[in-house]
Parts: C-alpha cells; structure tokens; sequence
C-alpha cells in the first residue's frame, strides 16, 4: 500500500494501482448496472447505508464515489436505523430499541427511540475494526497450529486459510464440530473451540453496548425490542450472550443480513412517493456518533461538536492569538473522543491569514461548526474587526473548498 498526491490510500494489486474511492465506484458500477438490466430501466436515486459509528472522512469517501459515477445519493443512512426502520414500520412497534449490528469488518450498536413515525437516535457506539473477519483471522492461526510438520506460513497460505476457516465458521453456527483436510492433515475444531477463541471480541461489544446504553440514558431493562444485524449474528454464542444480557429473545423476523436493504429500500420508497399520503411518513433524528473539534495550544482537543449531538446541529465559540503581532491562525479539524489530538482522527487543516498585527488576546476569531441534515460538515471563521472570512464544507475528502474574502 502507499498514498497518491491526495493523500488517499492507494493498493497496489495484480491488475494495478487502486485507490479505496476506486474500490468503492466499482462495486456501485457493478450494482446499479445488474439492476438497472435486470428492470430495464435507469436508478433515479439511491440510498446508501454505511456503519453508525464511520468517522467524517469515511463517509465522504462513499459521498465522493457516488458522485463521481454520477449516482445520486438520496441520503446516507446509519444501518442500525435502516434496521430499525425495517421492523418498525412492519410491525408498528414503539419504544426503545436496541440495534446489535456486527458484519465482517464492523461492529455498532445503536439505542433508538421509535414513536408514531419517529426514529430517534439516542446513542451510538462501535468499533470500525471488529467483525467476522477477526474470527476468521483468530480461527484460521488455530486451524493452522493443529496441523503437524506444518510448513512455514506464507500470505498465500494463510489467505487459503481464511477462506478454509470462514467455511468451518458458518458450519460451527449449525454443528457442535467440523473436521476439514487441511495439507494433508484432517482437523477438528469444536464449537467450545471456536467459542474460546471470540469470547474476548464478544465481551468488547457488550461492553460497547453498555456505554451505549449509558449514553442513553436508559437501562437495559427499558429495551423492549434487540434487532440483530449482519452475518455474524448467526453464531450461536453472541445470541446467547445478548439473550444473557438482556434477559429477552431477539427479534428474528428478518434475514439479520437483509434486514439493513430492507429499511434502506423502505426509506427510499417514502422519500420518493413522500407526496403520496399512503405512504407512512418517517422522520429520522440522527445524533453525531463522534466528536468533532479543533487543536489547541498543547495538542488539546477542544471539541466543537460532542457525540450525541442532535442533527441538525450548529456550534459557535470564539478564539483569539496567543502572541503579539500573529497575523496568522491554523486550524486543524480533528475528530475523536480523547482530550489530545494524537489519538484522534485529522480531517482537515486550513490557515486563516493577513490579521491585523495587534497584541495577544485583541484578535477575537470567531469559528462555527455546523452539520446539515445530511450529514455534512462545515466549518466557517470570522475575525471580527477586519472581517476577514474563511469557510470549509467538507462535501469531499481530498478537495475542500476554501473561501477567502474581505466584506
């Protein structure tokens, strides 16, 4: 892997260099090519559904793709509430809901209040490098210590592994045990095997959950309904540590793999014939899932917008320079939880420059962070005696657009 002029990471594969934006235009390419075939006619919109707890930068690479395949995006919806969308309307069901969303990259979990309509985010938290895939790694690296004379492991072979234990991890979902030939060598791995190995990545989430749950507010024993979504959900022990945790059985009405495109698709169909009074109206008040801020002096992380914040949301503060005669300010956009910037995530740096030369603490700035109903960010500045004006939306990751004028 490397990074282009853009700072995008840019894989270097058997058929040549590709960045993650390029990846992610395929795969729409490919999907909105096989339906529009398969219904002979053009995609007017579409809904994309992405992980709640996805920081800004990735899901204005999923923005930037659509766009640049001339996709037009209706909205970006959060795939715990598609989820929930998809059981609440259904079944008209009210009250708090809890959504336990583990796929094979991510995990999220979100606590929603659903009224007459109204989807409501309360709290939402997760982990973007927990999934299937870790138990994919974790089983393939026991598969392989099982075999004798084992031969030394390369990057081809483990990826045979994977692929080998994927397959022994669905099976295990429905078998108390599964052998497989593996170079020469038959291999058992039991149920209580494979349990042992995740049992540590099950216990993150639920402590996830519980975070969740205190971010809300709301005690476990006020959940009405848990929503289990993606593939991994099917393992046997994470239903039974939900069931555990909550004391109550999980909705299982729907396909935990479809029930995200079930919601998404419901969602679309009401935007679309919103003028249609046969249609159930659906508002949706989404919260931000992570802090956003700004570096102080130091390295310290002065959050401008707190996770949990409603959406749509504005915040306005006012800083000044810590020197004499400072004509210039930077500002760095960082996202995270931590009080340093060093763990957080940088989004984005800008200069506001040609401020009046005047003594430390006479320039006052005045910064306003603002999130739109559709998830965009930006952030506009102001030095109030000169006037002097600056303005980021981040509606890309690579390109902002950078305004400068005197009024």
């Amino acid at each position: 892997m490397s990074t282009n002029e853009n700072k995008e990471l840019v894989f270097h594969t058997n058929i040549g260099k590709i960045t993650v934006s390029g990846i992610i235009q395929k795969i729409f390419t490919y999907i909105k090519n096989k339906i529009e075939k398969n219904f002979q006619t053009s995609i007017c919109g579409a809904i994309i559904t992405v992980p709640a707890y996805f920081n800004n930068i990735q899901k204005k690479t999923i923005r930037k793709s659509a766009k640049l395949i001339n996709l037009k995006l209706l909205r970006l919806l959060n795939e715990p509430t598609a989820a929930a969308i998809a059981y609440g309307l259904e079944k008209q069901r009210k009250g708090f809901i809890c959504v336990y969303d583990i796929g094979g990259g991510t995990f999220d979990v979100s606590i929603l209040k659903i009224s007459e309509g109204i989807f409501e985010v309360l709290a939402t938290n997760g982990d973007c490098h927990l999934g299937g895939d870790d138990f994919d790694r974790l089983l393939a690296s026991f598969l392989y210590s099982k075999i004798k004379n084992k031969p030394k492991i390369t990057d081809i072979l483990f990826k045979k592994l994977l692929v080998i234990a994927e397959k022994v991890k669905i099976q295990l979902s429905k078998k108390s045990s599964v052998t497989v030939e593996l170079l020469h060598s038959k291999i058992n791995c039991s149920v209580l095997e494979f349990n042992v190995l995740i049992d540590p990545y099950i216990k993150k989430t639920l402590n996830i959950l519980k975070q969740a749950l205190q971010d809300a507010s709301v005690k476990k024993s006020n959940i009405k309904d848990i929503i289990l979504v993606g593939g991994s959900t099917y393992i046997p022990l994470i239903r039974k540590k939900i069931h555990n945790f909550f004391k109550k059985k999980t909705l299982q009405l729907l396909n935990p793999v479809e029930v995200v495109a079930h919601g998404a698709g419901l969602q679309a169909n009401f935007l679309y014939h919103k003028k249609n009074k046969n249609i159930q109206s659906i508002l949706l008040l989404d919260i931000v899932s992570i802090s956003i801020g700004i570096e102080l002096l130091g390295g310290i992380m002065e959050k401008m917008i707190v996770k949990g914040s409603k959406i749509p949301t504005e915040v306005v503060k006012i800083f000044t320079t810590f020197k004499d005669n400072q004509t210039g300010f930077c500002i760095n956009i960082f996202q995270g939880e931590s009080k340093y910037v060093k763990n957080c995530k940088l989004l984005k740096k800008f200069k506001i420059k040609k401020l009046p030369p005047k003594k430390a603490g006479e320039i006052k700035i005045v910064i306003a962070f603002r999130i739109d109903a559709d998830n965009l960010l930006s952030v506009t500045t102001q030095e109030q005696t000169s006037k002097i004006r600056h303005r980021i939306q981040m509606d890309t990751i690579y390109h902002n657009k950078n305004i400068n004028k005197k009024k």
